[in-house]
């Protein structure tokens, strides 16, 4: 692991130096001064794409992953759902290959809030592994790459490889070695990973692109819920949703002349006639009268039975 000094060269003029040359690992090449200094005007990395000059493309995914247990991608969310310590195939597409850059990974924090404090790994994680790079939670599987930090800032840079004869892009195999809900990492704070293409002689960034990222045990499934959420659906398919409406509809179609109430007033019917009731169907617009009409009746027979000598016309 590459681990670069700041060094006050003045009152306003902060420089990146590299460590003498015997105590570097494995004679890896590093930033130069300048190149580094250019490095710190961008912190914290921005998150608007850019393809830039060389027309550094959005990274695409493949679809057809057929292991979806293990990550998968989402193109409604725009985001890949990955487990931890799976290497995904990150493809990347250039116009011109032959310009003498690299690329750094950085995760970043979506919101604006933490987005100034660095991605970490959380103590479980890391103490696992023996590698040298183990604080750093995103990795990158080949070699060349270096893993180096700014200001607290974890990142990996790796050389641009042009694709190989027949192909127009270049694999990347990277890994997020913590999950996003880690207490004492990401803390379930939403972070993406930046994707700067700089140039070596200059190191100023020529084109830079994001991807959004979630760390989980289960991808398919948090894909599948988000997906849901996002559209508004709540976990209920389209036929589930036509089937309620169609009852909904019937429901509002149901007849009220079909709906029997039982009486509550006590009426003496004559013998052998026993509670009898006719089912009539009747027009929307006269329901009401007809429920006035059917309780006029029913109060007169009433009053004739048990109260006669209030009617005025008792005889009629």
């Amino acid at each position: 692991m590459i681990l670069l000094e700041l060094v006050q060269s003045g009152p306003e003029h902060v420089i990146l130096q590299a460590p003498a040359p015997q105590q570097q690992e494995c004679g890896q090449s590093i930033l130069a001064p300048d190149s580094s200094s250019a490095f710190l005007n961008n912190y914290p990395p921005s998150l608007q794409p850019w393809n830039g000059q060389f027309g550094f493309m959005a990274l695409t995914l493949p679809t057809d992953n057929k292991d979806r247990n293990k990550w998968c991608y989402s193109q409604v969310r725009q985001k890949l759902y990955v487990c931890p310590n799976v290497a995904v195939p990150v493809n990347v597409m250039l116009t011109d290959w032959n310009c003498n850059a690299s690329i750094y990974i950085t995760p970043v924090y979506k919101d604006s809030r933490y987005r100034i404090e660095p991605v970490r790994r959380c103590y479980n994680c890391k103490i696992g592994q023996s590698q040298v790079h183990a604080e750093h939670i995103v990795q990158v599987e080949g070699e060349g790459c270096q893993y180096m930090f700014v200001n607290d800032r974890y990142f990996v840079s790796t050389p641009l490889h042009p694709p190989p004869p027949g192909d127009v892009t270049s694999t990347l195999l990277v890994k997020l070695m913590c999950l996003t809900s880690c207490v004492g990492g990401p803390n379930r704070r939403p972070f993406c990973l930046v994707f700067t293409l700089r140039c070596n002689l200059t190191g100023n960034e020529i084109g830079r692109q994001v991807l959004d990222v979630k760390c989980c045990k289960c991808p398919s499934r948090d894909l599948l819920h988000e997906e849901k959420t996002s559209t508004g659906q709540h976990g209920k398919s389209a036929a589930e949703s036509e089937k309620l409406s169609q009852v909904q509809t019937l429901a509002s179609t149901i007849s009220v002349g079909q709906k029997r109430k039982k009486p509550t007033s006590n009426i003496k019917l004559e013998p052998a006639t026993g509670n009898r009731y006719e089912n009539v169907p009747v027009p929307v617009e006269f329901v009401s009268k007809v429920k006035a009409y059917v309780n006029a009746l029913v109060g007169e027979q009433n009053l004739k039975q048990n109260h006669r000598a209030m009617l005025p016309f008792p005889d009629h």
